[in-house]
């Protein structure tokens, strides 16, 4: 039986879905009317009136001129003020940190990228961050039209908590990111591994749209995955799933160790990071040593290939994908070797049921701090559902 404070607060969480229900679907789909609003969601005339009269107040949407009606008084469409809403969006790299800020129609309005030479300790990354958004804080005009912070973070990422569980490269543990943040700047942060953050961009509005069972994989500095499946994004128990550079791929001599703790990892090979430190090139000296057919290069570029395209075959004969997309430097740099040599390993390793799978790239790796400003407009708009319950 609800109290009268559980009853006080379930109706403050439905007040709260519905007027994000309507929210949402005025920025998916406007221009539109205020009848059209009660249609689509089912809520009553006035339900939907007090909605947007308290969204008109806070300045969040607009009404555009009477459109011609078959009697009565005209109806009045609605739109979000997305000129007038804005996110940051910083990609935090082993190797750099970049901001945009940006406004909800996804234009630009300033960037910035700081080189970091190297991080000594776990506060290092954080004054890196600070610095670039201190300076993209002095091109907003108005402080309340500024709606969040997203972060892409190359790392093992506790996206509801809000915390780096683990990123090597930036010496984090355990980091709690969103709290640092959130104390210093009083806005709402956001968190998300770099690989899971570009598998949603790409499944929302990309080259995965109309895929409902894919995989990401970026060889990068390091080695990132994603796994959607029925369009959900599948974080794992630990929120570690789509580990890709951590699969098993070499043995014997090749068996390097890996900062996991375990050796053979992928990563220790195919990742840029990895390339040089075991391989003794940067994807730039492997491109240039390919192109004079240089023997050395060969055999390493062979091994590398071999040995992802086996890991891509098993990890698509157990999932059954219909797209596996591959992103990351040493696509950029690498691909046109890579990609015609994996898509022929691929197909002739994997069983026939699973050959309609389709291999596809990015030629360039996207800018993941715009990515990052996607992660604010999307928890803006969204509808708390999942903490519904009566």
């Amino acid at each position: 039986m609800q109290t009268n404070k559980s009853k006080t607060a379930s109706s403050k969480l439905l007040k709260s879905i519905n007027q994000q229900r309507v929210l949402r679907l005025i920025f998916t789909e406007g221009p539109i009317t205020r009848v059209e609003l009660a249609e689509k969601t089912g809520l009553t005339q006035q339900t939907i009136t007090n909605i947007v009269n308290r969204l008109l107040q806070d300045d969040v949407l607009q009404e555009l001129n009477p459109v011609a009606s078959n009697g009565g008084r005209k109806p009045v469409p609605l739109m979000v003020k997305s000129e007038n809403l804005y996110a940051i969006g910083v990609e935090i790299a082993v190797r750099y940190v970049r901001g945009t800020l940006m406004d909800f129609r996804r234009r630009p309005v300033k960037e910035i990228v700081v080189d970091v030479p190297v991080y000594n300790n776990d506060e290092h990354p954080v004054l890196y961050i600070r610095q670039v958004v201190d300076e993209l804080l002095g091109h907003v005009t108005h402080r309340n039209q500024l709606k969040g912070i997203g972060c892409s973070i190359q790392g093992l990422v506790d996206s509801k908590r809000g915390v780096v569980i683990y990123s090597p490269g930036l010496r984090w543990r355990q980091f709690p990111l969103q709290e640092r943040l959130e104390a210093a700047y009083g806005l709402p942060v956001y968190l998300e591994n770099d690989a899971n953050l570009l598998a949603l961009v790409e499944n929302l509005n990309g080259r995965l749209a109309d895929s409902p069972n894919n995989l990401t994989i970026k060889l990068d500095y390091g080695i990132g995955g994603a796994i959607v499946a029925n369009g959900q994004l599948l974080a794992g128990m630990r929120h570690v799933a789509g580990e890709f550079g951590h699969y098993k791929a070499f043995d014997g001599e090749d068996a390097r160790q890996c900062h996991c703790g375990a050796k053979g990892c992928l990563t220790t090979f195919a990742s840029s990071s990895g390339l040089k430190r075991n391989g003794g090139y940067t994807p730039e000296e492997l491109k240039q040593a390919l192109e004079a057919d240089e023997p050395e290069a060969v055999r390493l570029f062979g091994k590398v290939e071999a040995a992802v395209g086996r890991a891509i075959g098993n990890v698509i004969t157990i999932l059954n994908p219909n797209h596996v997309l591959l992103t990351g430097k040493m696509i950029d740099v690498l691909g046109e070797w890579l990609i015609p040599a994996l898509n022929r390993r691929i197909m002739e390793t994997v069983p026939e049921s699973c050959r309609e799978v389709e291999l596809v790239y990015l030629p360039r790796t996207p800018d993941e701090s715009s990515s990052a400003v996607g992660l604010v407009m999307n928890h803006f708009f969204d509808v708390p559902l999942d903490k519904f319950s009566i």
